[in-house]
């Protein structure tokens, strides 16, 4: 999914991509502090500079990371925690989006089966999905549109303070008379 292209960029685009019946409800999701601090550990842990600007990995990529750790003889025999593991591979690989994506992932999962977020997890067709990976896949999509929407308001607000630092600097240029 490019941050650019496909990702909800306004709240109301949020609200239909997770299907929130409510504006008010996609504006809640947001500020929720599990949510938030998911998001601010993705932008700190993620040295990458283009952590806002390169494409976030695919849905598809993600899911297939997270059943490639979780299948893993460390998940399996040593019995080490998924969200552990992805750690680990975040601190290893600090300038990659997969591993750090698949974290914010795995934590937005977590809130969603918490009692707070289950009113968030909207899976398809009114709660009537059908196969467990079918909920599991829809589930990682939404994840994902929520962080691209995530990235998409960082990456606009940086672009304001940056034009704004850039308009402070010209009056600052006109009225220096030295």
């Amino acid at each position: 999914m490019s941050t650019s292209a496909r990702a909800p960029k306004t709240i109301e685009e949020l609200r239909d991509a997770l299907r929130l019946k409510e504006t008010r409800e996609a504006e809640a999701l947001v500020n929720f502090d599990p949510v938030k601090e998911a998001f601010r550990k993705y932008m700190n842990r993620c040295l990458s500079a283009s952590s806002t600007t390169k494409q976030l990995p695919d849905w598809k990529d993600v899911d297939e990371y997270l059943l490639e750790r979780r299948m893993s003889r460390q998940a399996r025999e040593v019995g080490v925690e998924l969200e552990k593991i992805v750690d680990e591979d975040c601190k290893n690989r600090p300038y990659e989006l997969l591993p750090h994506a698949s974290l914010f992932a795995l934590r937005i999962m977590t809130f969603l089966k918490s009692k707070e977020g289950e009113v968030y997890d909207i899976s398809l067709e009114d709660h009537a999905a059908g196969r467990w990976e079918d909920v599991q896949f829809d589930r990682c999509v939404r994840i994902m549109a929520l962080l691209g929407f995530l990235v998409n308001q960082d990456r606009m607000k940086k672009a304001e303070e940056l034009s704004r630092d850039q308009e402070i600097q010209a009056i600052m240029k006109e009225n220096n008379w030295i």
